[in-house]
């Protein structure tokens, strides 16, 4: 599936990306175009853009000029960080504390994506969550499970990495934790705790969830998979047994 636009509504572009494994199958990887309430725009996720793609986002923000932010929001997508970085030399870039201890010469804004702190700046357009319970820089950099999760309100669009996964027809249609979720729980009584926590206010908030865009399976849009907030509390239900052994080995807290 080559590269494409896809347009989910209220000024948010989900900007559908190639990513092989091992050079040979397409698991995909995704970037968003938001235009922010001050009419200016962030990209969420970095992804070098060609041909066509680079062309509509250009048209939509004055030649780049109008991109005022770019938010790495997952700390194993590196891939584009420097090539977006150097497209877009007039935007404030940020990213997690692995961004910066990798490419340390990027001009990043010292605000880490995954603090509150980073939150606040761009409180009037976004709700960020990150994952409690669970190691957000794994040691093991084959495990990938926590991100930062935006929401976007005007639009109703949750954009989510590895995280959650969308699993598309003919797998089921449905969203899912990623499935390292039993390696990345932190070894200590009460992490299941906080991760059954964390995901039930994850459900209470996407009850205002319409659509969920996800890096590598695909990309769910209203009407796809029913309620998000039921999706996800299946999703928990299904983790429920991880959980329960990850209390029985540390300790529930």
């Amino acid at each position: 599936m080559s590269d494409r636009v896809v347009d989910m509504g209220g000024g948010f572009w989900n900007i559908r990306g190639t990513w092989r494994i091992k050079g040979l199958i397409n698991a995909g990887t995704q970037s968003s175009l938001v235009r922010l309430e001050s009419g200016r725009f962030v990209l969420l996720d970095s992804y070098t853009l060609h041909g066509a793609i680079e062309r509509e986002v250009l048209e939509r923000t004055d030649g780049g000029a109008a991109i005022e932010a770019v938010l790495n929001l997952h700390p194993f997508h590196t891939l584009h960080v420097e090539r977006v970085a150097a497209r877009f030399p007039g935007a404030r870039h940020y990213g997690t504390a692995r961004h910066h201890r990798l490419l340390p010469d990027l001009d990043w804004q010292p605000e880490r994506t995954e603090t509150e702190a980073f939150a606040a700046l761009f409180a009037d357009d976004f709700d960020f969550s990150v994952p409690a319970g669970v190691d957000f820089i794994a040691r093991d950099e084959r495990l990938h499970f926590a991100s930062v999760l935006a929401f976007h309100r005007r639009s109703r669009v949750l954009h989510v990495d590895d995280t959650l996964n969308y699993l598309p027809f003919p797998l089921g249609r449905r969203l899912d934790f990623h499935p390292t979720l039993p390696q990345v729980l932190e070894r200590r009584p009460g992490a299941a705790a906080a991760f059954r926590g964390w995901a039930e206010g994850l459900i209470e908030r996407c009850a205002e969830v319409d659509h969920v865009c996800t890096a590598h399976a695909g990309l769910a849009k209203r009407g796809s998979l029913g309620s998000v907030a039921d999706q996800i509390r299946a999703a928990l239900k299904r983790a429920e047994a991880t959980l329960a052994k990850h209390e029985a080995k540390h300790g529930a807290g």
